[in-house]
């Protein structure tokens, strides 16, 4: 017995285990932090459809922009005079209306809802003056002398509201003859404009006239 426990030298050694180079680990040191950098560029950079996106944003602003400059462009048209004028409705006419031309003559207000005519008697507020208190045809007047009334031919097509308004800024005076066929524009006291023609002008009675008002 004693021989063989002498001889018993343990189990056999197991294969040698393979060596790891020192250069395995620099190597894994490096790809780590490079492999975390590379996922963080790729994550943060925005993707082809959020660039499409961004990229069309202009186009819609500037297609929202277009009504905008529309609207400004219909808004300085509205505030020109003479735009605003021609679109005007009439609010009155074209319609006759007569007007006594004997001794002083009749008032007319143009700012009523329709003319308002007063034959040989002081009207507060009227805008005109029918008389042939001077003998011969009558004339028409302007109360105060203002400088409101203006001439236009009488033949051809009635003016616009705009051609009347600028035909009173151009050529007003606050006295004309009242010539029959003569067309004439005037601009009231409250802002509104007139044309009326004269059909019929006596030295005495009725004259008739053709009143349209803005």
């Amino acid at each position: 017995m004693s021989a063989d426990n002498s001889s018993f030298t343990g189990p056999p050694p197991g294969p040698p285990q393979p060596h790891q180079p020192r250069w395995a680990w620099w190597v894994v040191g490096i790809v780590i932090p490079l492999v975390g950098i590379i996922v963080t560029i790729m994550a943060s950079r925005p993707d082809s459809s959020d660039d499409k996106s961004v990229q069309s944003a202009p186009t819609r602003s500037s297609a929202a922009a277009s009504p905008t400059a529309t609207g400004g462009s219909a808004d300085e048209s509205a505030a020109q005079p003479g735009k605003s004028a021609k679109a005007a409705k009439a609010a009155f006419g074209p319609k006759v209306i007569e007007a006594d031309t004997t001794n002083s003559g009749s008032y007319i207000e143009f700012d009523a809802s329709e003319p308002v005519v007063v034959a040989n008697s002081m009207l507060k507020g009227a805008d005109l003056i029918i008389s042939a208190s001077t003998g011969g045809a009558p004339d028409l007047f302007v109360p105060d002398s203002h400088m409101t009334l203006a001439p236009l031919p009488g033949s051809g097509a009635a003016p616009t509201a705009e051609e009347c308004a600028q035909s009173v800024d151009r050529n007003g005076t606050y006295t004309l003859p009242a010539t029959r066929g003569g067309g004439f524009c005037l601009a009231t006291d409250q802002g509104r404009t007139v044309y009326l023609k004269v059909l019929t002008a006596p030295s005495a009675g009725p004259a008739k006239l053709e009143v349209t008002v803005w």
